[in-house]
């Protein structure tokens, strides 16, 4: 039963439709428990949601500098040739591997005594290797296994530093590239550490040509069988080819220019983006990885003002937009004698982040509305756009986070976000407390494939580290004093639209 005093405070709200909360009936005390005390409401609190709104926007602040060193993208070389700076910022090396070191003798491969140690190591330096096995490199020591050389014979050449290119129509040395490459794949496929493979084994450096002796190339069928068995080992991990030959464009597998910028843009057949467009490949960069090396005659005259475009020595920045490669193999920008300084240096920066993808915040909007009993509706819109000349090829997510610790993820498949293309992504929540209009949110990109301390960088110049921050801004003004939402002031309410009102709702007097 309702004491008296219990009673006249229900009328008392009713009549000033102000009562915070429903009361409920309070205990009959017993004689020892002094009679309990109703307290007075000290802040008033509208008791239905307000018809008010207001959204606050952020326009974007593009800054494409800001975005060096984002990964699996711009300029890199090896550590087996350089310990490499960070001039030109970067998160990827390159590593050659001999055949004969991971198959040193017949049978399953030296994956955790030749392998693991560079993948190691690399990871450790926070970058993404990308990796190719040869069997013949021109002007070094052969690289077929000598548990093979015995029954695979080679037949000797003189160019580029001669070597030995091994029989590969010799059945044993098929089933042994098959079966490693069943192997690799069960092991690798999917590994963090690894950025791209390419599919290399054939030919002169793994490149799948021994010009000028075709004759003693692989196979077609072969090579078919190569590019079929790598295509089914991995699922995860990109692979890479040298050319755009046989089924490969049909197939999840992207391509390398390993003479970038000098046979590759241009009306000649064998040039690299010819060779796309004759294959029907030239549009598979929205699905796989394009990427190569400088042509190395031309890296030390790069960026230079000696530097003249021709049908062999071509227009780098253009390059990339017609190829949409993500990196290009550069020693010439870390040789410690005689790396890139000042113009060069800079050309070579520029050109850098001109690589690959690239993401920026174009605006965001941040809507409050229905302030009711110390809650409000929100809802964030944000505009994304890749800014970039490529895709980001492995799984990317937007991520939001609040000062609470509250985590929403905006969108899981931005892989898919083509360059010159803006996607809108929303959040709507309700009943949220007053005070979360006030917090500083972040947003960041996530992805599996990140190592270490690695970011993706938005380019917005209020980028800090891998988050864009900001802080909507709502609240009223009395007095130059900034006053909250959902703040009292006398009898009056601070809405969300920088107004204040009554507990009823309606304007203050």
């Amino acid at each position: 039963m309702r004491s008296r005093k219990t009673v006249w405070m229900v009328l008392w709200c009713a009549l000033l439709l102000a009562c915070p909360e429903t009361l409920e009936p309070a205990p009959n005390p017993s004689p020892e428990q002094p009679t309990p005390q109703v307290q007075q409401p000290t802040e008033p609190k509208p008791t239905r949601p307000s018809s008010a709104e207001k959204t606050w926007t952020r326009p974007g602040d593009y800054d494409r500098p800001i975005t060096a060193g984002n990964p699996l993208k711009g300029f890199l070389t090896s550590h087996q040739w350089t310990t490499p700076d960070q001039r030109v910022p970067h998160r990827l090396e390159f590593l050659y591997l001999p055949f004969d070191r991971i198959m040193p003798t017949a049978g399953a491969p030296d994956f955790d005594g030749v392998l693991e140690p560079y993948l190691e190591a690399s990871a450790a330096r926070h970058n993404h290797m990308i990796l190719r096995f040869y069997l013949d490199y021109p002007g070094r020591a052969a690289a077929l296994p000598g548990w093979l050389s015995d029954t695979v014979s080679c037949t000797p050449y003189e160019e580029y530093g001669g070597g030995c290119s091994p029989n590969y129509e010799d059945p044993r040395l098929q089933a042994t590239l098959l079966e490693f490459i069943e192997a690799f794949g069960d092991r690798y496929d999917g590994d963090q550490r690894l950025g791209f493979i390419q599919l290399g084994l054939l030919g002169f450096w793994g490149e799948w040509h021994t010009y000028p002796h075709g004759e003693i190339f692989a196979p077609p069928a072969f090579q078919r069988e190569v590019i079929a068995a790598f295509d089914t080992a991995f699922d995860a991990t990109h692979l890479m080819l040298r050319y755009p030959i046989h089924d490969s464009p049909e197939r999840a597998i992207g391509f390398h220019d390993d003479s970038f910028a000098y046979s590759t843009l241009g009306d000649v057949p064998w040039f690299f983006h010819t060779k796309l467009v004759e294959a029907g490949a030239d549009e598979r960069w929205r699905e796989v990885p394009i990427g190569g090396e400088v042509y190395p005659e031309l890296q030390s005259s790069l960026f230079t003002d000696d530097f003249v475009v021709d049908t062999y020595s071509q227009d780098f920045l253009r390059c990339i937009e017609e190829t949409h490669a993500s990196w290009m193999i550069n020693h010439g920008v870390f040789r410690p004698d005689g790396g890139y300084e000042g113009r060069q240096l800079e050309g070579a920066q520029v050109a850098a982040l001109a690589m690959g993808y690239e993401f920026a915040v174009n605006r965001i909007d941040f809507t409050a509305s229905s302030l009711r009993d110390g809650l409000v509706d929100t809802s964030l819109r944000v505009v994304l756009s890749n800014t970039g000349v490529a895709p980001f090829y492995y799984p990317l997510a937007l991520q939001l986070e609040d000062e609470s610790g509250n985590r929403w993820e905006l969108a899981t498949d931005l892989q898919s976000l083509q360059p010159g293309r803006e996607r809108t992504l929303e959040l709507n929540r309700t009943d949220v407390p007053v005070h979360h209009l006030s917090e500083t949110y972040s947003l960041r990109l996530e992805s599996p494939i990140l190592l270490g301390d690695q970011v993706i960088r938005f380019a917005d110049r209020d980028t800090q580290g891998g988050t864009l921050a900001f802080q909507p801004d709502f609240g009223c003004t009395v007095d130059d004093e900034n006053v909250a939402v959902g703040s009292p002031v006398n009898e009056c309410i601070c809405d969300v639209d920088g107004t204040f009102i009554t507990p009823a709702g309606l304007p203050c007097p």
